[in-house]
């Protein structure tokens, strides 16, 4: 009876659009007063939810993120894309596939990729020759690669929920399918541009000019270095290198490329400040609502009834990558991490799968979510910029999500893509 009030009160809650954390929050209180218990028990556990060293991670790369966003890292990425792959056909859409690539790698936000490379490369390419949809199209395909090469903030908050694995085993597990998102994209804009865009010229640019692109893109890029570099090494943690990277950010947004003033950062601060509060709100509540389906032992009835079904691992994975595709249509990415971590990792462990290969799997399918219908954050913001409407952009994106799809069916069946490097460098066993 529990577990049916809380899901239906959670539902019913995101049917009259209340924020998703009241929703679960009021859901879990509501669950917790059949069970008789007390509501110092309920705020108890929030408040150890979100009383986690690691969870300081979170803030830190959405501090240096938005700053790096603002303070002209993004424009740089852009000139620096331009050097590489300018003179390839498609060049406006590789620029800007490969721009998301960088930033991915600097701010781990789809959302700050939209925004930022998106506003800026529509317009670009539409003035190349492309249609506002295709355009609108690549730069959201491409914003997908933000949450899953590392740093990636849902990676933290699955590695928080999970518990006992490696933040670092889960950052190395995107890079290699994030870069071939990346690459599946050009190679379709390369095809796409033989047959539907008209060459255009590209402008000479001197060896000095590349030069100075090369090594202004490669200061924001640094970040990378700083943060996996750091991990990798031994030298500091992941929270610690969200801290040094914030530090790295505000000393070349302040002081080397100085687009973002000393006297915007407690503005800044402040924003991030808000943004912090409602995924740490967020994860206070959800930790509630898990940790009563867990109490009511929803996992184990799960992965019985599952497996009395089937045990063939083919068809459960299928089975499980549908599931999440529609629960990352119709919930955020992070909630969704939070509440169905608890609930499939049972399952999956029970199947023989790795935690990391796991988390590999469900960040990146449940990353697409943030580009379809009906509540994906970054559609909505490339909607916004492009001016154009959900009927407009469906069909033109099909295509290129049919291109992840295919990553995570390569991830999902073939191990060693999100493990190898977490093997390499020894976090993995």
């Amino acid at each position: 009876m529990a577990l049916g009030i809380a899901f239906f009160c959670f539902a019913f809650f995101m049917v009259i659009n209340l924020p998703i954390s009241f929703g679960i929050g009021l859901g879990a209180m509501l669950a917790g007063l059949t069970l008789d218990i007390d509501g110092a028990t309920i705020i108890q556990r929030m408040l150890s939810a979100v009383n986690s060293f690691p969870l300081l991670a979170v803030i830190f790369f959405i501090f240096g993120g938005t700053l790096l966003a603002r303070g002209g890292v993004s424009t740089r990425l852009v000139r620096l894309a331009e050097v590489l792959v300018g003179r390839i056909p498609g060049a406006m859409a590789h620029i800007t596939i490969l721009a998301c690539m960088f930033f991915g790698g600097v701010s781990g936000s789809a959302v700050a990729e939209i925004s930022s490379i998106g506003a800026m490369m529509i317009p670009t390419m539409e003035k190349a020759g492309y249609k506002r949809e295709t355009a609108t199209s690549i730069a959201l395909a491409s914003a997908v690669m933000g949450p899953i090469i590392p740093p990636s903030i849902p990676m933290i908050i699955f590695a928080h929920t999970a518990g006992s694995v490696s933040i670092a085993a889960l950052f190395l597990a995107g890079a290699i399918p994030g870069v071939l998102i990346g690459l599946g994209l050009m190679i379709w804009a390369f095809f796409h541009a033989r047959k539907h865009i008209p060459p255009a010229p590209m402008p000479q640019l001197s060896f000095k000019e590349k030069a100075y692109r090369v090594a202004d893109g490669l200061a924001g890029l640094f970040t990378i270095f700083i943060i996996l570099g750091g991990i990798i090494s031994g030298v500091f943690t992941a929270t610690e290198a969200g801290a040094v990277s914030s530090l790295y950010a505000i000393i070349l947004c302040c002081g080397i490329y100085r687009e973002t003033k000393w006297s915007d950062l407690p503005k800044i601060l402040f924003e991030c400040c808000q943004v912090n509060a409602v995924v740490l709100f967020l994860v206070a509540t959800s930790s509630v609502f898990t940790w009563i389906l867990t109490y009511e032992n929803l996992p184990k009835v799960l992965a019985n009834t599952v497996f009395a079904i089937t045990d063939n691992k083919f068809i459960l994975l299928i089975v499980i990558n549908i599931f999440l595709l529609i629960v990352g249509c119709l919930v955020d990415l992070t909630p969704a991490v939070i509440m169905l971590t608890p609930i499939l990792l049972p399952l999956m462990q029970k199947m023989g799968m790795h935690i990391v290969h796991f988390g590999a799997m469900m960040i990146i399918n449940l990353c697409y979510g943030l580009i379809t219908p009906p509540v994906g954050t970054s559609l909505f913001v490339g909607l916004r910029i492009s001016g154009l409407s959900m009927n407009q952009i469906i069909r033109p994106l099909l295509p290129l999500l049919a291109i992840e799809i295919v990553v995570l069916i390569f991830v999902t069946y073939w191990p060693p893509l999100t493990m190898w490097l977490p093997r390499m460098f020894g976090f993995v066993m």
